[in-house]
Protein backbone atom coordinates (compact mmCIF):
# COMPACT_ATOMS: atom_id res chain seq x y z
CA UNK A 1 0.00 0.00 0.00
CA UNK A 2 1.32 3.35 -1.06
CA UNK A 3 0.55 6.75 1.13
CA UNK A 4 1.68 10.28 0.95
CA UNK A 5 3.71 11.81 4.01
CA UNK A 6 1.00 14.00 4.95
CA UNK A 7 -1.92 13.34 6.38
CA UNK A 8 -5.11 12.60 3.91
CA UNK A 9 -6.91 15.08 3.28
CA UNK A 10 -10.56 15.17 0.88
CA UNK A 11 -11.49 17.59 -1.80
CA UNK A 12 -10.06 17.04 -4.92
CA UNK A 13 -11.22 17.87 -8.33
CA UNK A 14 -10.56 18.57 -11.62
CA UNK A 15 -11.11 22.39 -13.21
CA UNK A 16 -12.12 23.09 -16.95
CA UNK A 17 -10.31 26.52 -17.99
CA UNK A 18 -13.68 28.65 -17.28
CA UNK A 19 -13.46 27.60 -13.92
CA UNK A 20 -16.20 25.39 -13.18
CA UNK A 21 -15.20 22.31 -11.38
CA UNK A 22 -15.82 19.39 -12.93
CA UNK A 23 -16.22 17.80 -9.92
CA UNK A 24 -16.44 18.70 -6.01
CA UNK A 25 -16.46 17.67 -2.60
CA UNK A 26 -16.38 20.01 0.39
CA UNK A 27 -13.39 20.32 1.22
CA UNK A 28 -11.26 22.09 4.08
CA UNK A 29 -7.54 23.26 4.55
CA UNK A 30 -6.00 20.82 2.23
CA UNK A 31 -2.34 22.37 0.66
CA UNK A 32 -0.34 25.07 1.70
CA UNK A 33 -0.87 28.47 -0.44
CA UNK A 34 2.04 29.65 -2.52
CA UNK A 35 5.79 29.30 -2.38
CA UNK A 36 7.18 26.89 0.31
CA UNK A 37 9.51 28.62 2.86
CA UNK A 38 13.18 27.91 1.77
CA UNK A 39 12.07 26.99 -1.64
CA UNK A 40 12.14 29.16 -5.08
CA UNK A 41 9.20 30.96 -5.67
CA UNK A 42 7.66 29.05 -8.42
CA UNK A 43 7.32 31.74 -11.44
CA UNK A 44 10.25 33.91 -10.84
CA UNK A 45 13.23 32.21 -7.70
CA UNK A 46 16.20 30.95 -8.81
CA UNK A 47 16.38 27.14 -9.01
CA UNK A 48 18.27 25.16 -6.91
CA UNK A 49 20.68 21.97 -7.28
CA UNK A 50 17.84 18.52 -7.38
CA UNK A 51 19.54 16.06 -5.14
CA UNK A 52 18.71 12.46 -5.28
CA UNK A 53 16.79 11.15 -8.86
CA UNK A 54 15.57 14.51 -9.83
CA UNK A 55 18.69 15.19 -12.35
CA UNK A 56 21.43 17.80 -12.52
CA UNK A 57 20.77 21.82 -12.16
CA UNK A 58 17.85 22.99 -14.00
CA UNK A 59 18.70 23.74 -17.49
CA UNK A 60 19.42 26.86 -18.21
CA UNK A 61 16.77 27.06 -21.74
CA UNK A 62 13.32 27.74 -21.12
CA UNK A 63 10.91 25.16 -21.83
CA UNK A 64 7.67 24.74 -23.74
CA UNK A 65 4.71 26.78 -22.02
CA UNK A 66 6.97 28.22 -18.89
CA UNK A 67 6.30 31.21 -17.69
CA UNK A 68 8.98 33.11 -17.79
CA UNK A 69 12.46 33.72 -20.06
CA UNK A 70 14.86 33.00 -17.08
CA UNK A 71 12.60 29.78 -15.61
CA UNK A 72 13.77 26.29 -15.56
CA UNK A 73 11.80 23.39 -16.53
CA UNK A 74 8.61 22.92 -14.86
CA UNK A 75 8.53 19.95 -13.83
CA UNK A 76 11.91 19.96 -12.09
CA UNK A 77 10.77 22.61 -10.43
CA UNK A 78 7.46 21.62 -9.24
CA UNK A 79 9.17 18.14 -7.93
CA UNK A 80 11.86 20.39 -6.24
CA UNK A 81 8.75 22.50 -4.40
CA UNK A 82 6.76 19.07 -3.53
CA UNK A 83 9.68 17.44 -2.16
CA UNK A 84 10.51 20.99 0.21
CA UNK A 85 6.81 21.28 1.22
CA UNK A 86 5.38 20.35 4.92
CA UNK A 87 3.56 17.44 4.16
CA UNK A 88 4.61 17.10 0.62
CA UNK A 89 1.66 18.34 -0.84
CA UNK A 90 1.83 21.86 -2.43
CA UNK A 91 -0.82 23.98 -4.14
CA UNK A 92 0.55 25.70 -7.50
CA UNK A 93 -1.57 28.53 -8.48
CA UNK A 94 1.03 29.65 -10.65
CA UNK A 95 1.44 26.51 -12.74
CA UNK A 96 2.91 26.39 -16.21
CA UNK A 97 0.63 24.81 -18.94
CA UNK A 98 1.84 20.71 -19.28
CA UNK A 99 0.81 18.05 -22.53
CA UNK A 100 -0.70 15.34 -21.92
CA UNK A 101 1.31 12.37 -23.32
CA UNK A 102 -0.01 9.40 -22.03
CA UNK A 103 -2.57 7.11 -20.11
CA UNK A 104 -1.88 3.90 -19.09
CA UNK A 105 -5.06 2.09 -16.82
CA UNK A 106 -4.47 -0.67 -14.33
CA UNK A 107 -6.74 -2.28 -12.05
CA UNK A 108 -6.43 -1.69 -8.25
CA UNK A 109 -5.04 -3.59 -5.50
CA UNK A 110 -6.44 -1.63 -2.36
CA UNK A 111 -9.51 -2.27 -0.03
CA UNK A 112 -11.64 1.28 0.97
CA UNK A 113 -9.62 2.45 4.27
CA UNK A 114 -13.28 3.07 5.46
CA UNK A 115 -16.03 0.73 5.15
CA UNK A 116 -17.82 3.63 3.55
CA UNK A 117 -15.39 4.99 0.90
CA UNK A 118 -15.45 4.44 -2.47
CA UNK A 119 -12.65 1.85 -3.53
CA UNK A 120 -11.85 2.46 -7.39
CA UNK A 121 -11.17 -0.35 -9.96
CA UNK A 122 -8.71 1.25 -11.98
CA UNK A 123 -5.85 3.63 -11.23
CA UNK A 124 -4.68 5.90 -14.49
CA UNK A 125 -0.91 7.06 -15.06
CA UNK A 126 -0.68 9.95 -16.19
CA UNK A 127 2.67 11.04 -18.35
CA UNK A 128 3.05 14.53 -19.03
CA UNK A 129 5.43 17.30 -20.45
CA UNK A 130 6.48 20.87 -19.92
CA UNK A 131 8.76 20.56 -23.54
CA UNK A 132 11.86 19.95 -21.50
CA UNK A 133 10.96 16.37 -19.63
CA UNK A 134 8.44 13.71 -19.07
CA UNK A 135 6.79 12.42 -15.96
CA UNK A 136 4.73 9.61 -15.23
CA UNK A 137 2.20 10.73 -12.07
CA UNK A 138 -0.40 8.88 -10.83
CA UNK A 139 -4.20 10.33 -11.05
CA UNK A 140 -5.58 10.20 -8.10
CA UNK A 141 -8.41 7.99 -8.41
CA UNK A 142 -11.30 11.28 -7.38
CA UNK A 143 -10.18 12.03 -10.86
CA UNK A 144 -10.83 9.00 -12.73
CA UNK A 145 -14.29 10.72 -13.82
CA UNK A 146 -12.12 13.13 -16.11
CA UNK A 147 -10.59 10.05 -18.25
CA UNK A 148 -14.02 7.96 -18.65
CA UNK A 149 -16.02 10.86 -19.64
CA UNK A 150 -12.91 11.66 -22.07
CA UNK A 151 -12.27 15.34 -20.53
CA UNK A 152 -8.66 13.88 -19.89
CA UNK A 153 -6.68 11.96 -22.62
CA UNK A 154 -3.41 12.28 -24.73
CA UNK A 155 -2.94 15.73 -26.23
CA UNK A 156 -4.82 18.02 -23.56
CA UNK A 157 -3.16 20.54 -22.72
CA UNK A 158 -3.49 21.44 -18.62
CA UNK A 159 -2.02 22.64 -15.51
CA UNK A 160 -1.67 20.57 -12.44
CA UNK A 161 -3.04 23.04 -9.65
CA UNK A 162 -2.59 20.46 -6.34
CA UNK A 163 -0.27 17.40 -5.76
CA UNK A 164 1.26 15.58 -3.47
CA UNK A 165 4.48 13.14 -3.08
CA UNK A 166 3.73 9.08 -2.53
CA UNK A 167 5.83 5.70 -1.99
CA UNK A 168 5.19 2.71 -3.15
CA UNK A 169 5.64 0.28 -0.30
CA UNK A 170 5.85 -2.49 -3.09
CA UNK A 171 8.84 -1.50 -4.10
CA UNK A 172 12.23 0.24 -3.45
CA UNK A 173 12.06 2.66 -6.20
CA UNK A 174 12.02 6.67 -5.25
CA UNK A 175 8.53 7.82 -5.34
CA UNK A 176 5.94 9.48 -7.34
CA UNK A 177 3.82 12.91 -7.99
CA UNK A 178 0.18 12.31 -7.43
CA UNK A 179 -2.13 14.73 -9.10
CA UNK A 180 -4.73 15.80 -6.48
CA UNK A 181 -6.06 18.76 -9.24
CA UNK A 182 -5.77 19.94 -11.91
CA UNK A 183 -6.78 22.52 -14.81
CA UNK A 184 -8.43 21.37 -18.25
CA UNK A 185 -6.95 24.08 -21.04
CA UNK A 186 -8.91 24.81 -24.09
CA UNK A 187 -6.53 24.74 -27.11
CA UNK A 188 -4.18 22.21 -29.11
CA UNK A 189 -1.08 21.50 -27.41
CA UNK A 190 2.40 23.42 -28.87
CA UNK A 191 4.26 20.35 -28.15
CA UNK A 192 4.65 17.86 -31.25
CA UNK A 193 8.24 16.58 -31.01
CA UNK A 194 8.52 13.02 -30.44
CA UNK A 195 7.82 11.87 -26.97
CA UNK A 196 10.46 9.04 -26.25
CA UNK A 197 12.91 11.64 -27.13
CA UNK A 198 12.45 13.41 -23.58
CA UNK A 199 14.57 12.45 -20.38
CA UNK A 200 12.50 11.65 -17.42
CA UNK A 201 12.29 13.70 -14.77
CA UNK A 202 11.84 11.15 -12.07
CA UNK A 203 10.30 8.35 -11.71
CA UNK A 204 11.85 5.87 -13.90
CA UNK A 205 9.91 3.13 -14.08
CA UNK A 206 7.72 1.30 -17.06
CA UNK A 207 5.55 -0.60 -14.51
CA UNK A 208 2.70 1.04 -12.92
CA UNK A 209 3.58 3.45 -9.93
CA UNK A 210 0.51 2.57 -7.50
CA UNK A 211 0.69 -1.32 -5.98
CA UNK A 212 2.29 -4.38 -7.51
CA UNK A 213 0.88 -4.84 -10.59
CA UNK A 214 3.08 -6.13 -13.66
CA UNK A 215 1.05 -4.36 -16.21
CA UNK A 216 -1.09 -2.17 -18.23
CA UNK A 217 -4.67 -2.68 -19.49
CA UNK A 218 -5.54 -1.20 -22.68
CA UNK A 219 -7.56 2.13 -21.52
CA UNK A 220 -11.02 1.45 -22.75
CA UNK A 221 -11.40 -2.67 -22.03
CA UNK A 222 -9.77 -5.70 -20.50
CA UNK A 223 -9.32 -8.33 -23.21
CA UNK A 224 -7.08 -7.39 -25.80
CA UNK A 225 -3.40 -7.39 -25.95
CA UNK A 226 -1.56 -4.34 -24.51
CA UNK A 227 2.01 -3.32 -23.75
CA UNK A 228 5.43 -4.73 -24.99
CA UNK A 229 5.11 -7.93 -23.00
CA UNK A 230 2.68 -9.02 -25.70
CA UNK A 231 5.25 -11.28 -28.29
CA UNK A 232 4.35 -11.29 -31.66
CA UNK A 233 5.61 -14.32 -33.03
CA UNK A 234 7.47 -17.00 -31.25
CA UNK A 235 10.50 -18.80 -32.92
CA UNK A 236 9.68 -22.12 -34.80
CA UNK A 237 11.14 -25.56 -34.06
CA UNK A 238 12.89 -27.22 -37.22
CA UNK A 239 15.25 -29.47 -35.88
CA UNK A 240 14.72 -32.78 -33.78
CA UNK A 241 10.95 -33.43 -34.83
CA UNK A 242 11.46 -36.99 -35.53
CA UNK A 243 12.77 -38.02 -32.50
CA UNK A 244 9.02 -37.25 -30.52
CA UNK A 245 6.86 -40.21 -30.18
CA UNK A 246 3.60 -38.19 -29.95
CA UNK A 247 0.12 -40.03 -28.70
CA UNK A 248 -3.16 -39.35 -29.82
CA UNK A 249 -5.81 -37.55 -28.08
CA UNK A 250 -8.45 -40.31 -28.23
CA UNK A 251 -5.69 -42.07 -26.47
CA UNK A 252 -5.24 -39.49 -23.64
CA UNK A 253 -8.40 -39.02 -23.07
CA UNK A 254 -8.87 -42.87 -22.03
CA UNK A 255 -5.21 -42.76 -19.79
CA UNK A 256 -5.04 -39.65 -18.27
CA UNK A 257 -6.36 -40.50 -15.35
CA UNK A 258 -3.73 -43.72 -14.19
CA UNK A 259 -0.82 -41.35 -15.61
CA UNK A 260 1.23 -38.28 -13.81
CA UNK A 261 2.91 -37.51 -16.67
CA UNK A 262 1.82 -37.64 -20.64
CA UNK A 263 3.56 -38.46 -23.85
CA UNK A 264 4.07 -35.53 -26.08
CA UNK A 265 1.24 -34.28 -28.37
CA UNK A 266 1.05 -33.02 -31.86
CA UNK A 267 -1.84 -31.38 -33.01
CA UNK A 268 -3.67 -28.24 -35.29
CA UNK A 269 -5.37 -25.49 -33.94
CA UNK A 270 -8.96 -25.57 -35.15
CA UNK A 271 -10.70 -22.34 -33.33
CA UNK A 272 -8.99 -19.60 -31.13
CA UNK A 273 -10.99 -17.90 -28.86
CA UNK A 274 -10.03 -14.21 -27.77
CA UNK A 275 -8.37 -13.49 -24.44
CA UNK A 276 -9.84 -13.44 -21.50
CA UNK A 277 -8.85 -11.52 -18.64
CA UNK A 278 -10.09 -12.21 -15.10
CA UNK A 279 -8.07 -9.85 -12.79
CA UNK A 280 -9.41 -8.82 -9.39
CA UNK A 281 -8.20 -6.05 -6.68
CA UNK A 282 -6.97 -9.07 -4.82
CA UNK A 283 -6.20 -11.09 -7.85
CA UNK A 284 -2.06 -12.77 -6.74
CA UNK A 285 -1.38 -13.93 -10.49
CA UNK A 286 0.99 -11.05 -12.12
CA UNK A 287 -1.03 -11.55 -15.43
CA UNK A 288 -4.55 -13.00 -15.30
CA UNK A 289 -5.25 -13.84 -19.02
CA UNK A 290 -6.59 -17.10 -19.99
CA UNK A 291 -7.09 -18.49 -23.80
CA UNK A 292 -9.46 -20.95 -25.35
CA UNK A 293 -8.18 -23.06 -28.49
CA UNK A 294 -10.06 -26.00 -29.79
CA UNK A 295 -7.26 -28.96 -30.76
CA UNK A 296 -7.02 -31.74 -33.11
CA UNK A 297 -5.59 -34.79 -34.46
CA UNK A 298 -6.19 -37.91 -36.77
CA UNK A 299 -8.26 -38.84 -33.81
CA UNK A 300 -10.75 -36.27 -32.88
CA UNK A 301 -10.50 -32.60 -31.39
CA UNK A 302 -10.38 -31.01 -27.72
CA UNK A 303 -9.94 -28.27 -26.18
CA UNK A 304 -6.94 -26.62 -24.48
CA UNK A 305 -6.60 -24.11 -21.98
CA UNK A 306 -3.62 -21.08 -22.02
CA UNK A 307 -3.55 -19.51 -18.69
CA UNK A 308 -1.08 -16.45 -17.03
CA UNK A 309 2.09 -15.38 -18.73
CA UNK A 310 2.23 -17.90 -21.54
CA UNK A 311 -0.84 -15.70 -22.89
CA UNK A 312 1.79 -12.59 -23.49
CA UNK A 313 4.05 -14.93 -24.32
CA UNK A 314 2.08 -17.81 -26.84
CA UNK A 315 -1.46 -16.48 -27.79
CA UNK A 316 -0.47 -14.07 -31.07
CA UNK A 317 1.76 -16.90 -32.34
CA UNK A 318 -1.18 -19.60 -31.79
CA UNK A 319 -3.11 -18.73 -34.83
CA UNK A 320 -5.78 -20.60 -36.32
CA UNK A 321 -4.22 -23.30 -38.94
CA UNK A 322 -0.59 -23.59 -36.28
CA UNK A 323 0.41 -27.08 -35.91
CA UNK A 324 1.57 -27.40 -31.75
CA UNK A 325 4.21 -30.20 -30.52
CA UNK A 326 3.30 -30.03 -26.96
CA UNK A 327 6.08 -31.96 -24.59
CA UNK A 328 4.91 -30.63 -21.28
CA UNK A 329 1.71 -30.18 -20.58
CA UNK A 330 -1.80 -30.92 -17.94
CA UNK A 331 -4.84 -32.58 -18.87
CA UNK A 332 -7.56 -32.01 -16.46
CA UNK A 333 -11.49 -32.87 -16.37
CA UNK A 334 -13.17 -30.68 -18.52
CA UNK A 335 -16.61 -28.76 -17.21
CA UNK A 336 -17.85 -27.91 -21.07
CA UNK A 337 -16.18 -27.06 -23.92
CA UNK A 338 -15.78 -23.42 -24.39
CA UNK A 339 -16.14 -22.68 -28.16
CA UNK A 340 -18.70 -23.88 -30.63
CA UNK A 341 -17.94 -26.39 -33.29
CA UNK A 342 -18.38 -25.02 -36.54
CA UNK A 343 -20.37 -27.27 -39.65
CA UNK A 344 -17.38 -28.30 -41.04
CA UNK A 345 -16.37 -29.88 -37.98
CA UNK A 346 -18.97 -32.03 -37.44
CA UNK A 347 -17.23 -35.06 -38.41
CA UNK A 348 -15.04 -34.56 -35.84
CA UNK A 349 -15.27 -36.96 -32.91
CA UNK A 350 -14.72 -34.10 -29.85
CA UNK A 351 -13.69 -35.69 -26.93
CA UNK A 352 -15.23 -33.08 -23.82
CA UNK A 353 -14.45 -34.41 -21.23
CA UNK A 354 -10.86 -33.63 -20.74
CA UNK A 355 -9.22 -30.33 -21.44
CA UNK A 356 -5.24 -29.71 -22.28
CA UNK A 357 -4.17 -27.16 -19.37
CA UNK A 358 -1.15 -24.93 -20.08
CA UNK A 359 0.70 -23.46 -17.36
CA UNK A 360 3.78 -21.44 -15.99
CA UNK A 361 3.63 -24.71 -13.57
CA UNK A 362 2.62 -28.08 -12.40
CA UNK A 363 4.16 -28.89 -14.88
CA UNK A 364 5.24 -25.90 -16.77
CA UNK A 365 4.31 -25.84 -20.34
CA UNK A 366 6.68 -26.87 -23.00
CA UNK A 367 5.52 -25.81 -26.22
CA UNK A 368 6.63 -25.93 -30.16
CA UNK A 369 5.24 -24.17 -33.46
CA UNK A 370 6.55 -26.76 -36.25
CA UNK A 371 6.88 -24.91 -39.48
CA UNK A 372 4.32 -25.39 -42.36
CA UNK A 373 6.88 -27.25 -44.38
CA UNK A 374 7.57 -29.59 -41.68
CA UNK A 375 4.39 -31.34 -41.27
CA UNK A 376 3.95 -34.29 -43.16
CA UNK A 377 0.97 -35.88 -44.82
CA UNK A 378 0.88 -39.28 -42.96
CA UNK A 379 0.05 -36.85 -39.73
CA UNK A 380 -3.49 -36.29 -41.17
CA UNK A 381 -3.96 -32.88 -39.42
Amino acid sequence: MEKGAGSQKEGLRGKDSNGSPSREVPRSQLTEKGPVSGAMDPISGAVGTLSGDLGPEVAPGPPSGAPTSHAGPWLQRMLLLILKASGLRVSLPEAAPLTVLLLQRYMAEELPTLPSAPCPAYYYDVTVTDGTYQEKCLLAPQLNGLVQRNRLGAGRRVKITHCSYMYNEKSLSPGFVCIEELEILEGASAFAGPASQLPICHAKTILPLKGGKKHYLPLWNNDDPFGDMWVERKPLREDGLEEFKPTSISILAMTWESKFSFPPLRVRIIHKSRLRYFGKPKTKLDVPYQAYFDVADQSGMVLMVLWGSLCPEWYHSMKIGTVLLLEKYAVKKSVSSIIQSSPEDLHMKRFSSIEIALNVRDPPAKINIIPEHKIKPEWKL
